[in-house]
């Protein structure tokens, strides 16, 4: 499963003379998160890798029959992220409900529902393990695709969770739509079901910078601290944890825990970009200070697999993707002029899907040279009669060529005519990422081993620059002292007229204001400037609503 996302479920990723990498690191960040949340239930659940079952322990029951309701079995999906529009498409006769059976060394698996919307086809399993929830942390089927009958496969992204009312273990998986508004038979195929326990390992010595700590676990024997950096707002720690398996890509969420003052946290935790051998993570804890971080009890946690039930469950089902295109309602947008000023984009066509509500995007953000300007929002909510959803921004498409940006919303209902239903964006706080190499340059002395500070005045905010030199490398500290300037994504320096750039050093979604880049080999002769680079900054000026329909 994907580290890309901060302890718990979201739904919530893009130059210049040189590639901006902390930009092209952000970009991805959130484009990654939100192509792939609402199928991840968290960045504990391991991947799927196992492409094959033996054939020894191979036992399946195949059943093609659809039936006209969920055979009365009781089963809750609104629990699950997506479960309530997929049940609604259900209920008002989009998709097509099912109740097959399979059975695997004592584990039952059932399909009960397929429903498309000509980007996305979703399926609700659901499986009788008998496994009891306190015995288990994460639960994962290691193998999901579906085949069509050419025996091409689309591998299904989802998750499994325990519902206590019915004692199943329930999930909504999901694949491209490659049925469209045509009729196909596909076969389910799922294979292996596995428990994970969380293990928390206490660390034998305090992980310092420049240490590497044996953990004595055969799958992550040891973490090396790359840096420990504090600030007003709390401590971010960045480590590189080595895996006994070069594959193993984090997927038994490997991380850290800090118990101080009576309390446990693990903060928040991003699997950072490879770079060579092992995870490179960060974990930022808010308003930990270095004090608490030195005196804590330091533990090194990550998924074991606690049991493993060997088994190949496979259904054979058609599904018709007429009605699903029938019930789809789309209307072209025309933006206003406060909100093309204000967001800089406009929204093209709204699609209203059996699944979600959908308001196309166009960026619209000239690049000049050595400048950008980008408008985000981190509350998105859509208002449909009476009622206000949360949203969010998100990428629509499976090719990277062709992605489509959008504002996406979950319907609290379903309207056989949608043509009437008044709807009206809500765009709230305004986070603007600006990057202006003709204007925010700074003098610097000549830098020496001891730190000098510079401050600059910034989109109304005090940003302070802490400078010096570490052996044949110059560090540069930014941090934000006041206003609403949020934090320094990537800084450059103009020597002796030049411009230069630091060592490529992704960062967290999460990370705190303050930032510490590295300009190796610094040599100057006459002259150092700064500019901030590619900066973020609070702007509630920008906050901005639009009707989309009305009566």
């Amino acid at each position: 499963m994907s580290r890309y996302f901060e302890n718990e479920v979201r739904e919530n990723v893009q130059a210049c003379e040189r590639p901006d990498f902390d930009r092209m690191w952000s970009r991805i960040e959130r484009e990654v998160a939100e192509r792939k949340a609402g199928v991840v239930p968290t960045e504990a659940a391991p991947r799927s890798r196992k492409k094959y079952i033996p054939a020894a322990i191979v036992f399946s029951c195949f059943m093609v029959a659809a039936v006209p309701a969920f055979a009365g079995v009781t089963l809750n999906w609104d629990h699950l992220y997506g479960g309530k529009s997929v049940t609604r498409a259900l209920d008002n006769g989009i998709g097509q409900r099912y109740d097959l059976d399979a059975s695997s060394n004592g584990v039952t698996m059932s399909l009960k529902g397929v429903v498309t919307d000509g980007e996305r086809m979703k399926l609700l399993v659901a499986v009788d393990a008998g496994m009891k929830p306190e015995e288990y942390d994460v639960v994962v089927l290691e193998h999901m695709a579906i085949k069509d009958k050419a025996g091409h496969e689309e591998p299904l992204s989802g998750y499994l969770q325990y519902d206590g009312a019915s004692g199943k273990l329930l999930g909504i998986y999901e694949t491209k739509d490659t049925l469209k508004d045509g009729k196909k038979t596909y076969t389910l195929e799922a294979g292996n079901l596995v428990y994970y326990k969380s293990e928390a390992v206490p660390l034998k010595q305090k992980p310092a910078v420049g240490t590497e700590i044996k953990t004595g676990e055969t799958r992550y024997p040891s973490l090396n601290i790359k840096s420990v950096v504090g600030s007003s707002e709390g401590l971010s720690v960045r480590y590189n944890v080595n895996a006994a398996e070069a594959k193993d890509g984090g997927s038994g969420d490997p991380h850290l825990t800090v118990t101080y003052g009576g309390q446990t946290v693990r903060g928040s935790v991003t699997q950072l970009p490879p770079e060579g051998e092992g995870i490179p993570m960060e974990q930022v804890f808010p308003r930990m200070a270095a004090k608490d971080w030195e005196n804590a009890d330091i533990r090194f946690n990550y998924l074991k697999e606690s049991k493993r039930i060997e088994g190949s469950w496979s259904f054979h089902f058609q599904t018709d993707g007429k009605k699903a295109g029938e019930a789809i309602y789309s209307r072209p947008l025309q933006t206003s002029g406060e909100f093309r000023e204000k967001a800089r984009k406009s929204l093209d066509r709204l699609t209203v899907t059996p699944l979600e509500i959908i308001a196309g995007i166009n960026e619209e953000t000239p690049q000049e040279r050595g400048k950008w300007f980008e408008v985000n929002y981190d509350d998105v909510r859509l208002q449909i009669g009476d009622q206000e959803i949360k949203g969010s921004y998100t990428i629509k498409g499976d090719d990277p060529a062709k992605y489509r940006k959008a504002y996406a919303f979950e319907s609290p209902e379903w309207y056989k005519d949608w043509s009437g239903v008044p709807m009206k964006l809500i765009l709230k706080q305004a986070v603007v990422m600006k990057r202006d190499t003709s204007a925010n340059w700074l003098a610097l002395h000549r830098p020496t081993a001891e730190k000098q500070t510079a401050e600059m005045n910034l989109e109304s905010s005090q940003v302070r620059f802490t400078y010096y030199m570490d052996g044949k490398d110059l560090v540069v500290e930014s941090e934000p002292v006041s206003g609403p300037v949020k934090g320094i994504g990537q800084s450059m320096l103009r020597v002796d007229g030049e411009d230069v750039y630091p060592e490529y050093a992704p960062r967290g979604p999460g990370a705190l204001g303050k930032n510490i880049e590295r300009y190796p080999d610094f040599n100057m002769s006459h002259t150092l400037e700064i500019n901030p680079g590619i900066y973020r900054y609070s702007d509630p000026g920008r906050d901005v609503e639009m009707a989309l329909t009305q009566k």
